[in-house]
């Protein structure tokens, strides 16, 4: 996808719309036997019906295209202009930025000894002192001669400063001399800055950020504040988002679950992207907005986009972008548990899974996951036909009968069964319809999403899920977007001697109103993130 636009024009009053690629996405001319010379085709992008079923010992038939819906917007295209390559000036600033203009360009030798010294101290983040330097140099003199100008044997030395491993890894060696009774040392402040800024924007630190590096004033407690709220309401935090949310709530599940097409042939695997999005920006919004992190939990608002707007059957935004949607009761919509990554990636592609849904909740809303099963323990067999023609609820207890699953299954089951409103999509469901014992059977069931929490807390369905884990259950919530969030800043799990750290935190995280840039900032400031 180059580009994503909103068409509103009308027919008579046509509109341009520009969208910038990349060189290798540039149209070439095609070896189409049928249409030579052919650069590009335009397709519609709607979903096309189902090829119709063939009958046994009936004739393959030549498909006719689908007819357009007539429900649906169309687009009239008038042409597709190209152009190509598109620089402002030449050369263009991505190559000024590595040759730059110097008085010191008249002696080559010197001019690339420059060159060198500044792209280094670029890409490893860091002062290069001047044996770093020498060794590149000397591979240029060796290039030199052998390449038709200066650009061409720097091209290759700049290539070799990036296999690095100063530039591929942050890189943060210890001085055993200067470590403290907990064998910690204090990170120098251009680590800091690669530190900080690979946590908030997943590269490396900007200009401003190792000015201040260079100067010794970011470790200055209000500088460094500054600088994290600076870097959180910038775009590129958007990297933290995906990449956080991705790692946190196990988005990539979503990739890793097929949606059955026998028993959802109306879902468009497309949507798949839309529903990941939906989780990012949620997050986003909660962030950038300075909201309570307890949304996370439930909320009386959606991120939306028409697709998804759709699909759950809310009246939202019209177009591709996502839009704040404020919810209705009867929406069964709210906080991360109803949000439809979250729901198909813990499901079979068929159905909901409790057990999955539960397991999730546990591990990634409270930091209490439990004990993965021992080996010998057979999964839930729901393919046998009297059991799957049983509800939801009893195959569990069947299942809780075995010795083996019994001890753990009385601890999960229970978190995942207020789940069950929600099919394998995410969508909302009052009953549900499956095989029964005998042959071509359908037997439907009401759904019953009542359950009896560990603590002996009874609570009935999603919403009062959602409201036991509000009244009871912020501790455990506050402390695992603690965790969560620590052991993503520091590249590693929390360890013992972080646990003191982790509830003050976590004390700290409620008091101020659940503000995850609040949080931030005080992870950032802690001898955790300070200390190597």
């Amino acid at each position: 996808i180059v580009g994503e636009v909103d068409v509103d024009a009308s027919l008579d009053d046509p509109q341009v719309y520009e969208f910038r690629g990349r060189m290798e996405d540039f149209p070439l001319p095609g070896k189409n036997p049928k249409f030579p010379g052919m650069l590009i085709t335009l397709t519609h992008v709607g979903k096309a019906p189902p090829p119709p079923k063939r009958v046994k010992g009936e004739k393959k038939k030549k498909l006719e295209p689908p007819m357009e819906d007539p429900t649906k917007p169309l687009i009239v295209v008038e042409s597709i202009d190209f152009e190509g390559p598109v620089f402002q000036t030449w050369p263009p600033a991505s190559h000024t930025q590595i040759l730059f203009p110097s008085k010191l360009s008249d002696n080559e030798e010197v001019y690339a000894r420059e060159v060198l010294q500044v792209f280094m101290e670029r890409a490893f983040r860091r002062p290069v002192d001047e044996l770093e330097v020498e060794q590149m140099m000397t591979l240029y003199e060796e290039l030199r001669p052998r390449s038709a100008s200066l650009d061409e044997a720097m091209r290759d030395v700049l290539a070799m400063v990036l296999i690095s491993p100063d530039f591929l890894y942050l890189l943060e060696p210890r001085d055993q001399t200067a470590v403290d009774e907990n064998g910690k040392q204090p990170l120098t402040d251009h680590e800091l800055a690669a530190r900080l800024s690979y946590f908030l924007w997943s590269t490396m630190p900007n200009e401003q950020l190792s000015k201040l590096a260079a100067s010794g004033k970011l470790r200055d407690k209000t500088v460094l504040e500054k600088q994290v709220r600076r870097l959180i309401a910038d775009e590129r935090s958007w990297n933290f988002v995906k990449r956080f949310t991705n790692q946190w709530l196990d988005l990539s599940g979503l990739d890793r679950v097929a949606v059955n097409p026998e028993f959802y042939p109306n879902f468009d695997d497309r949507l798949k992207p839309d529903m990941r999005l939906e989780t990012q920006h949620f997050f986003a919004e909660i962030l950038k907005n300075d909201l309570s992190a307890l949304n996370l939990i439930d909320s009386d608002f959606a991120m939306l986009n028409y697709p998804l707007a759709r699909h759950y059957g809310i009246d939202g935004p019209l177009g591709t972008s996502f839009e704040r949607v404020a919810l209705n009761p009867e929406d069964h919509r709210g906080g991360l548990l109803t949000q439809s990554s979250i729901l198909l990636a813990n499901s079979t592609g068929e159905d909901s899974h409790p057990i999955r849904r539960a397991v999730w909740l546990l591990d990634r809303l409270l930091d209490d996951p439990p004990p993965p099963p021992p080996p010998d323990v057979p999964d839930l067999n729901t393919d046998q036909p009297d059991l799957a023609a049983l509800p939801l609820k009893r195959q569990l207890e069947i299942h809780r009968t075995k010795s083996a699953c019994m001890s753990c299954h009385q601890g999960i089951d229970p978190w995942g069964v207020p789940f069950e409103n929600f099919d394998a999509v995410g969508l909302w469901r009052t009953e549900v319809t499956k095989p029964g014992a005998k042959k071509r059977q359908k037997v439907t069931t009401p759904i019953d999403a009542t359950s009896t929490l560990p603590g002996g807390h009874e609570i009935s369905g999603i919403d009062a899920l959602k409201d036991h884990l509000l009244q009871h259950d912020r501790e455990r919530f506050s402390r695992a977007v603690v965790t969560k969030l620590m052991a993503y800043g520091l590249g590693r799990s929390p360890e013992l001697a972080d646990m003191d750290t982790i509830d003050r935190l976590a004390n700290q995280f409620a008091v101020n109103g659940y503000r995850l840039s609040d949080l931030i900032v005080a992870i950032v400031q802690s001898n955790e993130f300070l200390n190597k």
